[in-house]
């Protein structure tokens, strides 16, 4: 799914990047990179393009295959990766990390965080 010169790729690049970042202010940035895996890895059986997301070294590549999620699919990811970390914790501080077009993109999902 593509919006502009958003795509799912970035978007979800993004997303996992801050969540990390936000992790990372109340723990370190190495426990940050493993709890991020670990959410990940509690997804793959039900997300199988989560398996085209690799985290190593703090980096998070996504591979372009997931441009065609359907964003419902995606809304779901999202969603579960937040009930997992903790919602409202991470809803309110991902609307501070976010930029404006990934924030609206989300919305575009189904995706209200705020």
């Amino acid at each position: 799914m593509k919006t502009g010169n958003t795509t799912n790729q970035g978007v979800t690049r993004d997303f996992l990047k801050a969540t990390m970042r936000i992790i990372a202010q109340n723990t370190s940035s190495n426990y940050s990179k493993l709890a991020i895996m670990g959410v990940k890895e509690q997804l793959n059986n039900e997300f199988k393009f989560s398996k085209n997301i690799h985290i190593k070294d703090g980096m998070v590549k996504v591979d372009k295959s997931i441009n065609s999620i359907s964003r419902d699919e995606l809304r779901k990811f999202f969603m579960k990766v937040i009930d997992i970390v903790g919602p409202k914790y991470l809803k309110l501080l991902l609307v501070k990390k976010l930029k404006p077009k990934e924030l609206n993109y989300l919305k575009n999902l189904g995706l209200n965080i705020w």
